[in-house]
């Protein structure tokens, strides 16, 4: 009981630092010399209402009505030299909990931790800015998203491996929210309705990390109705080292092959082939607004009876390696589908979205943490498991039961300042479940959400300024 008190006291004492200290620059926040300052707050709280994950942990425990509180808060500013010319930057601190696996750790509770992060560090040069076209360069940490439509699930060209093509989701994460998610360079031109953008980016989330990875992005307002969009990621063709991205260099454990079991007739040795961690991403999206079909309709929400989509082809290698390992084409393929309810202005939006993928890989990132040779560094989770007959490793194929995932977002501005959301949904959800202070490694990032019943629950309160 007293380690629930003590670690209760320091979440509280963490969640009134972090909203003081959003408070009083908020306050403060003002323009002068040029500069433009501004700040916000927030504390999140989820719950998980069911669970079907056993994991692969001795100690995992029943993980249903678990929930973690994290709290932020974030100050931002920017400055423009010439009219050509913006400069921006952002600094945060944000504090939480994770989850323990089992209930006999820290009574159930995870510590807490607070870390400060970069939100931004960016310029944009505006090269051309007429009614017929504009051109910029933009550089630096920085956010981007390709469709604002997204509130949760899609977003698959630039989030998430290609080999083993795991899908990132989650409420209202740095992917869909204006925090940098990118380090590198974004070209960007439109002319009338049509808007490209040319981007490079450094990896910053798996390995092997730093790799540059070019995209192209294009979209297309064919009517006021009616958009579509497409892309393409070319992901980790630019290495820094590329026996460490062609999976070659480093020890037995970083070396991940496929060997081919009818070539073993007569004792030979199988050909093998090496895996590598880069590969091809590509893209299409599209939204229908049929509003404007109608004069608008001003009793509706600007939002209201949106329906939008995406879908993506991870991973373009139909090698039969490949195929073996991450099946055919149709099973690295995500489907999304969107569609805002009508709330008539009483929310921002309510959005409903649906996903289907077929992937053959288990929802499970835990393969991109350093833990030593008992848990390679690779692109391959935990769930490659050993053939005891042939000795072979083979990945644990997902339940074609986990292959449809949905989610429930919506939001709420009020007066500009304060926005208040929620999150109802069965996605691709990775608290981050401790284990234990003896765990030297970060918290492990497998999906808890494995069958059709399983769910959670996100809110958010936020303050802007």
């Amino acid at each position: 009981m007293k380690a629930l008190t003590f670690f209760r006291s320091r979440a509280l004492v963490q969640t009134g630092i972090c909203l003081v200290v959003g408070m009083v620059v908020c306050s403060t926040a003002e323009e002068k010399g040029g500069v433009t300052i501004g700040a916000a707050g927030w504390m999140n709280y989820n719950i998980i209402g069911n669970s079907s994950d056993t994991g692969n942990f001795a100690a995992r425990s029943d993980l249903n009505g678990r929930s973690s509180l994290s709290v932020g808060a974030q100050i931002s500013m920017s400055t423009k030299p010439s009219e050509r010319l913006n400069l921006s930057a952002a600094l945060g601190v944000a504090g939480g909990n994770t989850m323990p696996i089992a209930t006999t750790l820290n009574s159930g509770y995870a510590p807490s931790g607070v870390d400060v992060y970069v939100a931004s560090a960016q310029f944009t040069y505006l090269f051309q800015n007429s009614e017929k076209s504009r051109i910029s360069l933009t550089g630096g940490l920085f956010s981007y998203d390709y469709n604002p439509d997204v509130k949760n699930l899609g977003l698959y060209l630039l989030r998430g491996p290609v080999y083993p093509g795991i899908l990132i989701s989650g409420f209202e994460t740095k992917y869909v929210l204006p925090v940098a998610n990118m380090l590198g360079l974004q070209l960007h031109h439109e002319m009338g309705g049509f808007k490209h953008d040319l981007l490079l980016s450094s990896e910053m989330e798996f390995y092997p990390f730093f790799d540059l990875s070019p995209a192209y992005v294009a979209s297309y307002q064919v009517h006021p109705a009616f958009r579509i969009g497409a892309g393409v990621n070319f992901y980790h063709l630019i290495p820094v080292d590329s026996k460490l991205t062609s999976g070659v260099h480093g020890s037995a454990y970083q070396q991940w092959q496929y060997a081919d079991p009818s070539d073993t007739a007569g004792g030979k040795v199988p050909d093998t082939t090496k895996l590598s961690y880069n590969g091809t991403k590509v893209m299409a999206n599209a939204s229908f607004d049929p509003k404007p079909l109608f004069g608008g309709a001003g009793w509706l929400g600007s939002e209201d009876l949106k329906l939008y989509g995406e879908v993506a082809l991870i991973g373009l290698d139909n090698s039969d390696a490949y195929k073996k390992i991450y099946g055919d084409y149709l099973h690295r393929m995500p489907v999304m589908v969107g569609f805002n309810l009508p709330v008539f202005k009483q929310l921002d939006h309510l959005s409903l979205e649906v996903e289907w993928y077929g992937s053959r890989n288990e929802d499970n990132l835990e393969g991109y943490r350093i833990v030593g040779e008992s848990q390679p560094v690779s692109p391959y989770p935990t769930n490659w498991k050993l053939d005891p007959k042939t000795e072979n490793h083979y990945l644990a194929r997902r339940s074609i039961r986990d292959n449809w995932k949905w989610s429930l977002h919506g939001a709420r501005m009020v007066q500009q300042h304060v926005s208040v959301s929620f999150q109802v949904a069965n996605d691709h959800y990775r608290p981050g479940l401790f284990d234990g202070y003896a765990d030297s490694n970060p918290p492990h990032r497998n999906a808890v959400l494995v069958t059709p019943k399983d769910w959670y629950l996100s809110t958010k309160l936020a303050y802007f300024f």
